[in-house]
């Protein structure tokens, strides 16, 4: 489609820097990594991870038991269907 257009990004506070960007011209600016003592984990990614960790087991669990509980009510129907 477009091709990435490769500017001198070093005046970040430009609009026209900004513009571009929402366009999808010019590449997103990465925020440089924290690294050293100042690397931790921020008290809102942890209850994040939590939270979407919670959901993932609940809705696997409720999945299970979906379909255990099909299966149960297939065999159980078709062992009457057998006997009768």
């Amino acid at each position: 489609m477009f091709a990435a257009v490769r500017f001198d990004d070093d005046d970040d506070t430009s609009i026209v820097m900004d513009s571009l960007r929402v366009l999808g011209l010019v590449r997103l600016r990465v925020e440089r990594p924290v690294v050293g003592r100042k690397a931790y984990v921020r008290l809102w990614e942890r209850v994040r991870a939590i939270i979407v960790l919670t959901a993932i087991i609940v809705s696997i669990g409720v999945l299970l038991a979906a379909t255990i509980g099909i299966i149960v009510l297939a065999a159980g129907f078709l062992l009457e269907q057998a006997i009768a």
